[in-house]
């Protein structure tokens, strides 16, 4: 399964779901042609996506808004999509979001950093996913809540280390945190040491 059929899959169940960095609309259109979703709103920060979403999505029950993030949108929704960028741009984001809502994340690096973000500003990880398509992609489903985080669970992820379908995943990252020890030295090697540990003990289990 490609990532956007892997997207569009989490929607199922929800009435309006809302697509920030929306690019080309497919997700939104797959997702309504297939009746896994009523209604859509697409949002992306530039002009061009947004006029390639509309076109792809001219006739379907789709608001559209030109926004940086949700800062424009005043448009209600049950479910957020937030993926094909970097950690630190979500966090972004998510600090304009509403709260009381489910969200869809898809960082694509450093999953830590985002994980670390969301214990610390009340949202909890109700499920994590895995897939290939060239590219390993992590996807978090979160919504309100409280959590606890090990060090090891902000790397490895605290649903996904459970999940049979992210081993050559894990085994990816620790062949890639290995090859990086054999090129630093003093506190990066400790740092990456200690990562290549976690992906190490959760290959074990």
């Amino acid at each position: 399964m490609n990532r956007i059929d892997f997207i569009t899959s989490l929607l199922k169940g929800y009435d309006t779901v809302l697509d920030i960095g929306a690019d080309h609309g497919l997700v939104i259109k797959k997702a309504i042609d297939l009746g896994y979703i009523k209604n859509g709103i697409a949002a992306d920060i530039n002009k061009g996506p947004l006029n390639h979403a509309k076109k792809n999505l001219t006739g379907y029950p789709v608001r559209f808004y030109l926004s940086d993030g949700f800062k424009k949108i005043d448009a209600d929704y049950d479910l957020a999509v937030i993926t094909g960028m970097g950690s630190r741009l979500i966090i972004d984001i998510l600090k304009h979001a509403k709260l009381d809502r489910t969200y869809i994340l898809g960082a694509n690096e450093k999953v830590e950093i985002l994980r670390s973000w969301l214990v610390s500003n009340n949202y909890e990880i109700i499920d994590e996913y895995i897939i290939y398509d060239g590219f390993y992609y992590v996807f978090l489903k979160v919504k309100k809540g409280q959590m606890n985080l090990s060090d090891s669970d902000l790397y490895v992820g605290p649903i996904l280390k459970n999940k049979v379908e992210a081993t050559q995943y894990f085994k990816h990252k620790k062949d890639h945190f290995l090859s990086l020890l054999n090129k630093v030295h003093g506190k990066k090697y400790d740092e990456f040491h200690t990562i290549y540990t976690y992906f190490n003990e959760v290959l074990k289990k």
